[in-house]
C-alpha cells in the first residue's frame, strides 16, 4: 500500500524514536521500502522539515518551521478526506472518472489517488464493471496501457447521470441545492471536470425546461422532472467535451415527426439563448427520448394520456403479464379491462425507459413494498415478462410502480367495479355503425355502461369527456385526450369472446386452510439459500400432492428474479401453478442466508404452492398473509421464537387487524 508524506511524517512525529523495522512492520512493507518512504517525505517537507535516522535512537522529525509544517500537514487532511472513505464511495468515483475520460489510465495512477492497495482497487473495480456492464459499456484493460471504459455516448451518460441523480437523491434527502453548478454536480460524485466557461446551475435549466413545459402544456411528471434536469446538464457536459450522442438518419426523421422532440425544440432553442450552447439535432432527439419517458403511474391524468396509442405489441405484453400472475398466484385480473389499461399506459414510456436504460427513482417504493405487499410481490413476478420482452430488467423503482397497479386491481376486487363508457371508431356508414353498436349492447351490456360509435370525421366534435376508452377498427391520425386501442376487426367472432372475458365477472368460495404443522420447519440449521430450499422443497414434494416438475418451476422461477423482498423475508414460488391443493410451507433458520446476487439475507422462508383451480377466499387471505410479511415486528417475533403457535397468533392478530379495517370502511360508507 501506498503511504503519503504525511502520514508517515505525523506517525514519526507521535513514535520518535521508532525503528526501522517496527516502521516497516507497522506498514506491511520492507525496511528498504520504508528508507524510500523517508525520502519522498523529506523531498515533500524541504525547507521547513526532516525525518532523521539515528542507528541508537531510531527515526525522530525535526521541525524547522512549525507554520508550514502543520499548514502542510492541514491541507493534506483536507484532501485526504475529500476523496471517498467507503467501497461504495470508491466506486462511484471509479466510475465517474472512468465515464469521462476517453484515455487510459493504470491500476497504480488509480491506486494511488485513492490511496489504496492494488487488491482494494481491483475488487472496487469488479463492480464497478458489474455497473457498467448494466448500461451495455465495457470496462476495457490493456497491458502496458491501463483500463478505460467504451462503449456509446448515449450508454456512458445514462451510466453517469445515474450515479449523479443516486448520490444527488441522497443528498437530497437533508439538503437540496438547485443553485448547484455542473461542474459541482460532477466533481462531488468524482473526477473534477474542467466544464469552460459555461456553468450552469440546474436552476437555470429548470427555468428554461419549465418555461416551455408551460407554453406548449407539456405536461412533465414530478417524479421524472429532476431525472430530466440531470440528463441535460450531463449532456452540456459531454457537448463541451466535443461528445455527442450519434443516431442513425432513419430514427432521427422518425423522432422528429412526434410532439416530444417538438418540445425538446423549444428547449433547446431556450438553452441556447441562457447559455449560447447550439445543440445539434442528435441532442435534441436525445432530449426527446427523455421526454417521451417521462410518464409514470403517479399522478397520471387525461393530459398525460393525450396522444397515447396502445400497440398490439404493448397489449400482447400486458396479457402474458396477467397470465404470468395467473399461473403463479391464482389470482385472475385477466379480465379486468381497467388493470389492463393502467398497465398498458404505463408501459408505452417504460418501455422507452427500459430501451435506453433511464432510471426513475420511486418517492413511494417503500410505502408500496410494506403497504401493498401482495402486489408488489405480483410485479416482482409480471416485472420477468417485461424484462424478456424489452431485454432490459427492471428496477425496483419501476416494479413499484407496476405494483401501483396491481394495488388498484385488487382494491376494485372488494367492491363493485364501475361499468366504463366507450367508443367504438369505424369507418362504415350510419347503418352499419347502429348495427355495432347493438351488437355490443347485447354483448357486453353487464360490463358497460354506454357504447357509441362514430366514423373518423366524428372524431372532430366528439366529447371524449363522455368515454373511458375509444377502440378503433382504423387508423386515427390525431391526438385523443384518452386511450386508444387499435384492432383489426373489432367485433368478430374472436373480438367478441376475448372481449367478454375481459369485462366478466368474478366469484369466490369459502376460506380454506393453507398453513399445517406438518409444513412447518422452525431452526433451521442450513447455511445456503441452495441447501435451505433444497431442504423445503424435499419436504413438500414428499406430502403434499405436487406436479413432478414443481422443484423445477420453483428453480426456473429463482433463477429469473429474487424472491426476497426485504424485511429478512423470501416468498420462493413455481412459475405456474403446479399442486392439487393450496399451501405455504414455513422454513425458519437459526441464521440468515443471502438470498440473491445483492447479498440481501433471508431467515424466514414462505414456499408458496397454489392449486390450479382456486377459490375466491385465497384473495381475501393473501392481502393478510401480505400484511404479515411486511411487519418487521412480527417478522422478528417469529423468527426469534420459531414456534407453531407464533405464527397462529401473527396471523390471528392480522386477519383481526384487516377484519376491523373492513368494518372500519363499512361504517364509513354506511355515515356517508
Amino acid at each position: 500500500m501506498r503511504v503519503d508524506a504525511p502520514v508517515l511524517a505525523a506517525y514519526i512525529e507521535a513514535n520518535p524514536g521508532v525503528m526501522p523495522a517496527s516502521v516497516a512492520e507497522h506498514l506491511d512493507v520492507s525496511v528498504r521500502t520504508v528508507r524510500t518512504y523517508v525520502n519522498q517525505t523529506n523531498s515533500a517537507m524541504e525547507g521547513f522539515a526532516r525525518i532523521e535516522l539515528s542507528r541508537k535512537n531510531g527515526y525522530h522529525l525535526e521541525i524547522q518551521d512549525m507554520a508550514r509544517y502543520e499548514a502542510w500537514t492541514a491541507d493534506a487532511r483536507e484532501k485526504k478526506q475529500a476523496l471517498p472513505q467507503t467501497p461504495q464511495a470508491r466506486v462511484s468515483y471509479l466510475l465517474n472518472d472512468l465515464l469521462m475520460r476517453t484515455d487510459w489510465i493504470t491500476l497504480d495512477d488509480l491506486r494511488e489517488v485513492l490511496f489504496v492497495s492494488r487488491s482494494t482497487i481491483s475488487n472496487d473495480l469488479k463492480r464497478v464493471q458489474s455497473v457498467l456492464e448494466s448500461f451495455g459499456l465495457a470496462l476495457e484493460m490493456r497491458p502496458h496501457y491501463g483500463i478505460r471504459v467504451s462503449g456509446s455516448e448515449m450508454a456512458r451518460r445514462l451510466c453517469l447521470a445515474n450515479i449523479i441523480m443516486d448520490a444527488f437523491n441522497g443528498a437530497a434527502e437533508t439538503e437540496s441545492d438547485p443553485g448547484v453548478t455542473i461542474s459541482t454536480l460532477l466533481s462531488d460524485y468524482g473526477r473534477r471536470s474542467e466544464v469552460g466557461i459555461h456553468n450552469p446551475t440546474l436552476d437555470t435549466i429548470s427555468n428554461c425546461v419549465e418555461s416551455v413545459a408551460v407554453a406548449e402544456n407539456f405536461q412533465i411528471n414530478a417524479v421524472a422532472y429532476q431525472n430530466l434536469l440531470i440528463h441535460i446538464a450531463v449532456a452540456l457536459v459531454r457537448i463541451q467535451e466535443d461528445c455527442y450522442v450519434p443516431m442513425e438518419t432513419e430514427h432521427l426523421e422518425r423522432m422528429k415527426g412526434q410532439r416530444e422532440y417538438q418540445v425538446a425544440e423549444k428547449i433547446a432553442d431556450a438553452i441556447d439563448r441562457e447559455m449560447n450552447v447550439q445543440l445539434p439535432e442528435e441532442e435534441i432527439a436525445y432530449i426527446a427520448i427523455h421526454l417521451a419517458g417521462k410518464r409514470t403511474m403517479l399522478g397520471a391524468g387525461a393530459s398525460e394520456d393525450e396522444g397515447l396509442v396502445i400497440s398490439d405489441g404493448v397489449w400482447r405484453v400486458v396479457s402474458e403479464m396477467l397470465d404470468c400472475v395467473w399461473n403463479a398466484f391464482r389470482f385472475d385480473f385477466r379480465n379486468d379491462l381497467e388493470l389492463r389499461m393502467n398497465l398498458a399506459r404505463h408501459i408505452v414510456p417504460l418501455a422507452v425507459r427500459l430501451r435506453y436504460h433511464m432510471n426513475l427513482k420511486n418517492p413511494l417504493l417503500a410505502d408500496i413494498k410494506t403497504r401493498y405487499a401482495l402486489a408488489y410481490s405480483m410485479a416482482i413476478d409480471a416485472s420477468t415478462v417485461l424484462a424478456r420482452a424489452y431485454d432490459a430488467d427492471l428496477s425496483e423503482d419501476e416494479m413499484g410502480y407496476i405494483a401501483l397497479a396491481f394495488a388498484l386491481a385488487l382494491e376494485r376486487q372488494k367492491t363493485e367495479a364501475p361499468k366504463k363508457n366507450i367508443l367504438v371508431v369505424c369507418a362504415s356508414g350510419a347503418g352499419s355503425a347502429r348495427l355495432l353498436e347493438y351488437r355490443c349492447r347485447r354483448e357486453f351490456a353487464d360490463y358497460v355502461d354506454k357504447v357509441m360509435t362514430c366514423d373518423v370525421l366524428g372524431l372532430e366534435t366528439f366529447d371524449f369527456s363522455k368515454v373511458d376508452y375509444v377502440f378503433t377498427t382504423v387508423p386515427i391520425h390525431r391526438r385523443l385526450p384518452v386511450p386508444v386501442r387499435e384492432v383489426t376487426y373489432f367485433l368478430g367472432d374472436e373480438d367478441v369472446v376475448e372481449m367478454r372475458e375481459l369485462l366478466g365477472a368474478r366469484e369466490y368460495g369459502p376460506v380454506p386452510s393453507y398453513f399445517k404443522p406438518s409444513l412447518f420447519f422452525p431452526h433451521m440449521t442450513q447455511t445456503s439459500k441452495q441447501d435451505a430450499l433444497d431442504f423445503l422443497l424435499d419436504q413438500v414434494c414428499a406430502s403434499e400432492p405436487v406436479a413432478r416438475n414443481f422443484r423445477e418451476l420453483v428453480w426456473k422461477r429463482e433463477a429469473m428474479i429474487s424472491t426476497s423482498f426485504g424485511n429478512n423475508v423470501a416468498i420462493p414460488h413455481p412459475l405456474e401453478a403446479a399442486s392439487s391443493e393450496t399451501f405455504i410451507c414455513v422454513g425458519l433458520l437459526d441464521h440468515p442466508v443471502a438470498w440473491d446476487t445483492n447479498g440481501q439475507e433471508v431467515q424466514a422462508v414462505f414456499l408458496l404452492g397454489f392449486a390450479a383451480e382456486q377459490d375466491g377466499s385465497l384473495h381475501q387471505f393473501m392481502d393478510t398473509f401480505a400484511s404479515v410479511l411486511m411487519d418487521r415486528d412480527a417478522i422478528e417475533l417469529l423468527v426469534k421464537r420459531q414456534s407453531w403457535e407464533t405464527l397462529a397468533e401473527i396471523l390471528a392478530k392480522a386477519q383481526g387487524r384487516q377484519d376491523e379495517a373492513a368494518e372500519s370502511d363499512g361504517s364509513s360508507a354506511s355515515g356517508a
